[in-house]
């Protein structure tokens, strides 16, 4: 029997649109657990076969492909992303300001989340993204 965990991530991962990606991160994050990016990837890797949810839409928070993809590594999770339509570097990452999936509120209605799901996400990928800005940070060294 699967956990109410499992069968959440399961949930979302289906709902990410073809030629879109999301995190480990941003499931947790929209499962209220933003500390659970692991145990997403470990929901993912021994995901049943039967479940056929799309586990390529998910990379890391860099963008980047699971050495450890269940279904023949990083060049299987590659040949999937593009299929998708989500193109990949040479090191095996995505670019996640084009492919990552920002879902609306009806979305996350869809999928029966609370809209708190998607403000604590929205949030956190704001912050992330001011933190990785360059020339922010230069701005605030000054």
């Amino acid at each position: 029997m699967e956990s109410v965990f499992s069968q959440q991530v399961y949930k979302i991962v289906k709902a990410i649109p073809k030629g879109k990606v999301m995190t480990y991160g941003q499931i947790a994050l929209l499962l209220g657990v933003p500390r659970a990016s692991q145990q997403v990837g470990w929901v993912l890797h021994w995901i049943p076969e039967e479940y056929q949810a799309p586990c390529q839409r998910v990379v890391n928070r860099f963008g980047g492909l699971a050495a450890g993809y269940g279904w023949g590594g990083q060049l299987a999770h590659r040949a999937e992303l593009l299929a998708d339509g989500v193109e990949v570097r040479e090191d095996f990452t995505v670019e996640l300001e084009k492919y990552q999936w920002h879902p609306t509120e009806a979305e996350i209605a869809l999928l029966e989340l609370p809209i708190e799901a998607l403000e604590r996400l929205n949030q956190k990928l704001a912050f992330s993204k001011e933190r990785l800005n360059p020339a922010k940070r230069k701005k605030s060294k000054s």
